[in-house]
């Protein structure tokens, strides 16, 4: 992927985030993510890039890190949502309070109209360095969640309207907003925290509409493409000595059912190019993606096996889409 020099005083907030913390920002051409970060996440990459060639395919491009003071910052706080229950909860985590930032491949960037599902790996949500106080908070959303039971739930997702927006059923209104401007329904992390594991299919249900025949013929393909991205991620960390606490698997793919088609029919006629011919600015039109994200709380640890933790999530992801697309093949 080939990325232009950019002018980080021209940076802007990023806006096709489904879940997360505050505070990532986005270039002029969209074509990356700059995003606050830990050093532990600098550090992941770094070993990943040095030390394991084969996760790679499964990361984000990893473009560096800058370090931008508070008048670079242009985010805002993206608010908070009053529950059923009474609760107050933060539509996404607070921006970290640090001044170094990760510089990233934006997976969105090649999509027209990109349908963006974020699921949270892991039934223990903390590291070893997180406070008892947060230990605890944690811990319950994990109980309270398909976090404990299928290790993952839905932290995000964001759902192009299309020509018909599908209507939003009454009792899933207070976790979804409707984004005017872009076109989108926005769903809040409170959304996932409603499912359980005999339910959860449900869950994704919005995500894959399937009105016409053409949404049934494109959830048949892009179910098919997750589930083996999922199985591809999940076995190349089976061989891996690693915890990812909080991690994330990203599922996008072109929401515009007519863009699809036809960037269907550009791939097919797409010829290879020699290197003189390759237009370096040119942005290839994509169908899918699926990427492991967030590494905030993520290292290597030598001699203490497979990340069970987040390989249950990657387990259960696998089998739900599996699930789904026998449902979608069977009514076909």
């Amino acid at each position: 992927m080939a990325i232009k020099p950019f002018d980080s005083s021209k940076l802007q907030v990023f806006g096709n985030a489904a879940a997360g913390h505050d505070g990532v920002l986005s270039d002029e051409s969209g074509a990356i993510v700059v995003k606050p970060c830990t050093a532990a996440e600098i550090s992941f990459y770094e070993t990943v890039a040095s030390s394991h060639p084969d996760l790679l395919p499964h990361l984000p491009i990893f473009m560096g890190q800058l370090s931008l003071d508070s008048a670079s910052d242009v985010s805002e706080d993206t608010g908070t949502i009053q529950t059923s229950d009474g609760t107050t909860e933060r539509l996404h985590g607070k921006k970290l309070a640090t001044d170094l930032h990760i510089v990233l491949e934006n997976i969105t960037h090649g999509f027209k109209k990109p349908n963006i599902l974020d699921l949270k790996l892991g039934a223990q949500l903390w590291d070893d360095n997180a406070k008892p106080e947060k230990r605890a908070r944690l811990d319950k959303v994990s109980a309270e969640t398909t976090s404990g039971s299928l290790g993952f739930r839905i932290a995000g997702m964001r759902t192009w309207l299309g020509a018909s927006p599908p209507e939003v059923p009454e009792e899933l209104r207070e976790y979804v907003e409707l984004d005017k401007e872009g076109g989108y329904w926005a769903y809040n992390k409170m959304y996932g925290r409603k499912f359980s594991a005999e339910d959860i299919d449900e869950g994704f249900n919005a995500f894959f509409p399937q009105k016409s025949e053409a949404e049934k013929a494109r959830a048949r393909e892009v179910l098919a493409y997750f589930l083996g991205e999922v199985k591809d991620i999940q076995e190349v960390f089976e061989a891996k000595e690693s915890r990812m606490y909080s991690a994330s698997i990203l599922l996008v793919y072109e929401g515009d059912v007519d863009e699809y088609e036809n960037t269907k029919k550009v791939l097919r006629s797409a010829r290879p190019e020699t290197e003189d011919e390759e237009d370096e600015d040119e942005t290839v039109p994509k169908l899918a993606a699926a990427k492991l994200i967030d590494f905030a709380h993520a290292t290597f640890v030598a001699g203490k096996g497979p990340d069970e933790n987040a390989l249950k999530g990657m387990r259960s992801t696998a089998t739900i889409l599996k699930r789904l697309l026998d449902k979608a093949e069977k009514d076909a």
